[in-house]
């Protein structure tokens, strides 16, 4: 058993200096092993709490060595290693689901005949379906999900190009695109679209047919601007309207799965397992 010197703000307040108190993040391990113990007056925030409580003394506290010469370091190191650090952020994905979804079905609804497009539907582009799916893709970077951060981020960035496509011409600034220059736009997307596909046989089933009928989607609007076939366009927004809301019931399947705590609406078994 030896003894150490310890900084004397470590596990003291949280409201002072919350290291070593409660939830440990990697960055408390980190100070903890280089500063808490010997080094800690070369810490800066050991400098500024010190000024602000010059009475507060250090401690000592025992450190017992599991091996002959190993040196406070590694003890630490080796103690940080039983750490859990658990993530209690909320599921985003739901969120985006949704954004992409009812976008999705409104967008189709005017493609498939029902009314015209208008400000309702560029409303919905410009915020819940991109800028909403955006912020999701950011919340999935977070998480470190490689497929939700590229997918949310892409789509809710391919709805504000949309919005930008049907709005710049009106201004003036620039002409609008040709149905040629749409088509490769639509059929890039659709590329885009069929590799996320494939690796959504990495989860659930739900997930396949949202991106399955995406890809259809991407084709058929592409095809019908290559073409100029109207009822290419209207076929189109039939089936947009299904892709919307299979994204719409995944989305709402994922939040009751989660409040309820069980499989009350089914999302479908995985295909390829790990």
């Amino acid at each position: 058993m030896r003894d150490k010197t310890v900084c004397p703000f470590f596990r003291k307040d949280e409201d002072i200096c919350d290291v070593g108190c409660e939830y440990m993040s990697n960055h408390d391990i980190k100070t903890i092993i280089t500063y808490c113990t010997d080094k800690y007056d070369q810490c800066i925030k050991y400098g500024e709490l010190s000024e602000r409580f010059p009475g507060m003394l250090p401690k000592e506290a025992a450190f017992q060595s599991h091996t002959n010469g190993m040196n406070k370091e590694k003890i630490m190191a080796n103690e940080s290693q039983n750490l859990s650090l658990q993530d209690t952020t909320a599921n985003p994905a739901p969120l985006g689901l949704l954004g992409f979804g009812m976008t999705t079905v409104l967008l189709n609804l005017h493609n498939a005949g029902f009314f015209p497009l208008d400000a309702m539907i560029l409303g919905m582009g410009i915020f819940y379906g991109g800028l909403g799916q955006i912020l999701v893709g950011i919340m999935e970077w977070k998480k470190n999900n490689t497929f939700g951060a590229t997918a949310f981020t892409s789509y809710g960035l391919f709805w504000l190009t949309l919005v930008a496509l049907i709005l710049l011409p009106k201004t003036g600034v620039v002409e609008a695109s040709s149905p040629f220059a749409m088509g490769c736009y639509l059929s890039m997307w659709g590329l885009f679209s069929a590799f996320l596909f494939l690796g959504t046989f990495r989860l659930s089933r739900a997930l396949q047919v949202v991106f399955g009928s995406l890809v259809l989607l991407f084709a058929l609007l592409a095809a019908a601007d290559f073409t100029g076939n109207h009822a290419l366009k209207v076929i189109a927004g039939y089936e947009g309207i299904f892709c919307g809301l299979s994204a719409f019931y995944t989305g709402l399947a994922q939040v009751m799965n989660e409040v309820f705590d069980r499989e009350v609406a089914p999302l479908g078994a995985v295909v390829i397992k790990k």
